[in-house]
């Protein structure tokens, strides 16, 4: 492209993916041969389960490699309304299915937001979550989420906040694991009762929720939140899928039938084959999540106890997702290093540790380290920074 022709202003407020900027500099580090210990990915660690990878092959065998329905084939779309029978009612014309959850919430944004509209969002947030909502030309609202508190949003933060079009939740969290309580669900509920905003709720990590009790979807109210309610979630974590790219919403027939006009003239619709494959993971066996949930939950306990050991860190246990969130503020003071930025470049470049800095998510001062890679590589992973920064007790 020549130097003369200007890129669009919207771009101006849009950075790359910090998650995928890190684990391009981890993969170029690995291919000059130093031994990474990659702590940044948020990607499941598992393969996809054997009878999701028969369905697709199957499906190739079939022929199912035409145009869909540009929402989804429809046994796809009740299936997914069908996980979310007890607490809602949600058709499968209320159900749209895209390429992966990140492209159904931009589909949302686009389909939802306009120049001037405000969103709140809650810090430590998803990378993605403030870059969308600015792409559409939309105001991302802010609130930190207090680290005292679990990093658990809080309907009340949103009081004089001044008009806002919707708030966009993510429980349990990336990155900090934080899960929304039942009782919480109801006051957002009661917010968007009082004010007309809408709800939008991204439960990708719903299926990894360690407890205490029972996770509480958004779902819950789609009872009298039937029009101010929009449930994201995606395959990628649940069935091990992130290359398959599926990801659906459930909402609003008149949100959906306008995030069905977007897609029509963006990717069409998810590739059939993978469609074929996530409706087997959702109908078939059952066991290779709770197997995963077991393995992880093993995982966060070992790297919270680990991370609780060294010197100028401390890290709470989360009760969801694959991440730990720990603050590290005085390892930074530790190492004279003035961000988390910056600390992460340290633990990248002398003991070859890659995390992904706070700054990210809206919160400085801390890292995410992803558990969704074996304990050998964690507990090798951990004594590299033990090295680096030193023992509490020492």
């Amino acid at each position: 492209m020549g130097a003369d022709v200007k890129l669009a202003k919207r771009l101006e407020a849009v950075s790359v993916s910090p998650t995928l900027a890190v684990m391009m500099e981890a993969k170029a580090l690995r291919e000059r041969g130093v031994d990474v210990i990659d702590f940044g990915p948020g990607e499941p660690d598992f393969n996809s389960p054997d009878n999701v990878k028969r369905a697709g092959v199957a499906a190739i065998e079939a022929n199912l490699t035409h145009y869909t329905d540009t929402a989804g084939i429809v046994e796809l779309r009740r299936a997914i309304a069908a996980r979310y029978r007890d607490g809602a009612d949600w058709s499968a014309d209320e159900v749209i299915t895209g390429v992966g959850g990140k492209n159904v919430l931009f589909l949302l944004s686009m389909a939802l937001l306009d120049p001037g509209d405000r969103v709140a969002l809650y810090a430590p947030y998803w990378v993605s979550f403030p870059e969308q909502v600015r792409l559409c030309g939309a105001e991302p609202v802010v609130i930190p989420a207090r680290e005292e508190d679990g990093f658990v949003p809080r309907a009340g933060a949103l009081d004089g906040l001044g008009p806002l079009k919707a708030v966009i939740l993510n429980s349990p969290c990336n990155p900090s694991g934080a899960v929304i309580p039942a009782d919480e669900v109801a006051r957002f509920g009661a917010w968007a009762e009082r004010t007309g905003g809408m709800l939008i709720s991204d439960e990708t990590y719903d299926s990894f929720h360690y407890g205490p009790g029972a996770f509480t979807s958004f779902a819950t109210l789609a009872g009298r939140l039937r029009d101010r309610l929009v449930l994201v979630n995606s395959l990628s974590k649940t069935y091990a899928m992130t290359g398959w790219r599926v990801g659906y919403a459930l909402g609003p027939k008149r949100i959906i039938d306008a995030m069905k006009k977007i897609q029509s003239h963006d990717a069409t619709h998810t590739a059939a084959v993978s469609q074929a494959a996530a409706l087997e993971a959702l109908k078939g066996p059952q066991e290779s999540v709770a197997a995963m949930r077991a393995e992880y939950r093993r995982r966060r306990d070992a790297i919270v106890a680990a991370l609780n050991g060294l010197r100028g860190i401390r890290c709470q246990t989360p009760p969801g997702s694959f991440y730990v969130f720990p603050n590290v503020t005085g390892a930074m003071q530790a190492l004279k290093a003035p961000t988390s930025v910056e600390f992460g470049r340290r633990l990248m470049s002398e003991i070859g540790v890659a995390t992904v800095p706070g700054e990210a998510f809206g919160t400085p001062g801390h890292v995410r380290i992803s558990y969704a890679l074996s304990l050998e590589r964690i507990r090798a992973g951990m004594e590299r920074m033990r090295t680096l920064l030193g023992s509490k007790d020492a």
